[in-house]
């Protein structure tokens, strides 16, 4: 289930990670995040200067919740804890910037193994792809201003 939010009174600013976490009732924590391609208004942490960052929920969820940030360009791809690899020899390394691969059809996660997907997309959008329906089903009630993505791309 894959849904678009592009204007919400309740986010301030694209992406605001707070409230996406707030909106997916804090499922972040059974995951494993491989963040990549990110651009911040700040760089709090050395961490997120990193061009491929892998971390647990807890950790992100730490960092987010400690410092304002604004995600501008990003991904964020959720793996169960049980999944391992090298996020240093990715086969796929999942980008926003310049990819038109969300405005197709069926839009899929970047990376096979991820069950999700959030998409900081310039500052003017949040994209939440998702295998796992009870993480849409909560992000879209949370922010009912979000809609199906299948069907936001059929009308463009």
């Amino acid at each position: 289930m894959n849904t678009i939010l592009l204007r919400s009174e309740k986010m301030r600013f694209h992406t605001n990670m707070r409230l996406v976490f707030e909106a997916i009732g804090n499922r972040q924590l059974e995951f494993n995040w491989l963040v990549t391609s990110l651009e911040c208004n700040q760089y709090p942490v050395d961490l997120l200067k990193q061009n491929v960052v892998w971390i647990t929920g807890e950790e992100l969820t730490d960092m987010v919740l400690k410092y304002d940030i604004q995600f501008i360009w990003g991904v964020f791809s959720a793996f169960r804890k049980g999944i391992t690899f090298d996020p240093e020899n990715l086969a796929v390394k999942p980008y926003a910037d310049g990819n038109s691969n969300f405005w197709v059809k069926k839009p899929t996660i970047q990376h096979p193994l991820a069950t999700a997907e959030i998409v900081c997309f310039d500052s003017t959008l949040t994209l939440l792809l998702s295998k796992d329906d009870d993480l849409s089903i909560r992000f879209r009630n949370y922010f009912k201003e979000a809609i199906d993505l299948i069907y936001y791309n059929s009308k463009q």
